[in-house]
């Protein structure tokens, strides 16, 4: 029996990430073919793949819209493609891998193989606010969690509906849920500006992000909300993507960090 190998990943590492992994399953009991997958998902790798399932393996798919490191495939037959196939036609993937129509993976050639296409088709409009969204993800369930908690567990009824009472341990914890949410947008701000600039998008873009959600810093009682952090976040990024490609004299560049970034430049 064929032995292939999969691994699936998205950039939230919620649903698509698992969606993938059990449909390639599925497509594979259908096609009599023994396969493992290892997600990627946001709790972390699970179903790890081994230095022996890959030995033993006919071939690998990479069904990914984010990196996934290869080093560890070399010598491999090797499919890339995004995580929308792996959900999609996954029987045909796997087909891929048994009729040989897949490039052995060598480092050296990564720029030629299917990687290079993926990379031509994929957005980069979505791929930077898919990053950002996947780090303010935990902070909404985190956030939501505990004021659903606060509320179920300290709540009081009464006749303009559940309250908690002021001197109550889950006041606090319903604070806390609160302050999880006024995360929210720095840091969807925050991490679209690391995608597109890399660490030296994260400060600019958490501030603008800050100033986005905060109505006062401009006048409004209300903030700008998400699609303020999303402007934020994109416009911090590519400032900061166009300062780092700044040509500047070499006894100034080793203050670039604390001048422009704070920590880092390079």
């Amino acid at each position: 029996m064929a032995k292939i190998l999969a691994v699936t990943a998205c950039p939230v590492g919620i649903a698509h990430t698992y969606m993938a992994a059990e449909n390639l399953q599925k497509a594979g009991e259908t096609l009599g073919v023994e396969i493992k997958v290892e997600t990627q998902g946001s709790i972390g790798i699970e179903n790890g793949l081994t230095e022996q399932d890959i030995a033993e393996a006919d071939g690998i798919i990479i069904a990914a819209d984010k990196e996934v490191a290869k080093d560890r495939f070399v010598g491999k037959k090797l499919l890339v493609t995004g995580v929308q196939e792996g959900i999609r036609k996954p029987e045909d993937l796997i087909k891929k891998i048994q009729t040989g129509d897949v490039p052995v993976y060598k480092p050296e050639l990564a720029s030629e193989n299917g990687e290079k296409q993926r990379k031509k088709k994929e957005n980069p409009i979505y791929k930077h606010l898919m990053n950002g969204v996947s780090y303010m993800v935990p902070f909404i369930v985190v956030g939501g969690l505990l004021i659903a908690l606060a509320l179920t567990l300290g709540g009081v009824q009464t006749p303009g509906g559940i309250v908690i009472p002021e001197d109550s341990i889950w006041k606090q914890i319903e604070s806390l849920g609160s302050t999880a949410f006024m995360f929210m947008v720095p840091i969807l701000a925050g991490f679209i500006a690391v995608s597109i600039a890399d660490r030296p998008g994260l400060v600019p873009g958490m501030i603008g992000g800050y100033i986005a959600a905060n109505g006062s810093f401009y006048g409004s009682d209300a903030g700008a909300g998400f699609i303020g952090g999303i402007i934020a976040g994109f416009l911090a990024g590519y400032v900061a993507l166009g300062i780092k490609k700044m040509k500047v004299p070499k006894a100034v560049q080793p203050v670039m960090p604390i001048i422009l970034f704070q920590f880092y430049h390079r």
